[in-house]
C-alpha cells in the first residue's frame, strides 16, 4: 500500500510540481530580462538629468582679452558682470537655470535689441538652490521692470558665487 501511495504521489504531485517549477523559472527569467532593460533605460535618464541639473545658461554679449574693453562693454549693458575664464573676460547680462526662464530672458533681450550668445556652465548645487528662489518669481512675472530687477539680483549673486 505504501508503494502505491508513493507511486500515486509521484505521478500526480511530482509531475505537476515539475511543470510549476518550469513555469516559475521561466517567469523569473523573463522578468529579469525586462527588469534589466528597464533599469538601463532609467539609469540613462537619471544620468542625463543629473549632469544637466547643475548647468546654468549665461547670456553673454562679448568676450575680450583685455579687462578695459570688457569694462567699457559692461557699462553699455547695465546691469552686466564680467566673468573671467581661460584668460578671457566675458560680459554677462543674464543668468537662467530653468528652460522657461531661459526663453523668457531670450525674449526680453531680443525685444530690447540686444544680441547675445548663450553659454552653459556647471555650478554647484548650493548655488542652484539659491538661484531657485529668484527663478520661481521670474517664472510668474511678465513685467519688464520686475524681470530687470530679478535679473540684476541673479547677476549679483553669481558674481558673489565667483568670488
Amino acid at each position: 500500500m505504501t508503494n502505491i501511495l508513493k507511486y500515486f504521489c509521484y505521478i500526480y504531485v511530482g509531475d505537476n510540481m515539475k511543470n510549476y517549477i518550469k513555469v516559475i523559472i521561466g517567469a523569473v527569467l523573463i522578468g529579469g530580462i525586462f527588469a534589466y532593460f528597464f533599469y538601463n533605460d532609467i539609469k540613462k535618464e537619471v544620468v542625463a538629468l543629473t549632469t544637466q541639473e547643475n548647468t546654468i545658461s549665461l547670456f553673454q554679449v562679448g568676450v575680450f582679452s583685455q579687462i578695459d574693453n570688457a569694462k567699457h562693454y559692461q557699462e553699455l549693458y547695465n546691469p552686466a558682470i564680467i566673468y573671467e575664464t581661460d584668460n578671457y573676460y566675458r560680459v554677462i547680462i543674464g543668468i537662467s537655470y530653468h528652460e522657461e526662464n531661459k526663453v523668457k530672458l531670450e525674449s526680453y533681450f531680443t525685444n530690447k535689441g540686444i544680441e547675445y550668445i548663450i553659454k552653459e556652465i556647471k555650478v554647484n548645487e548650493d548655488f542652484i538652490n539659491k538661484l531657485e528662489n529668484y527663478e520661481t518669481v521670474l517664472i510668474k512675472t511678465n513685467k519688464d521692470d520686475v524681470i530687470a530687477n530679478i535679473n540684476k539680483s541673479m547677476l549679483d549673486m553669481f558674481l558673489g558665487y565667483l568670488n
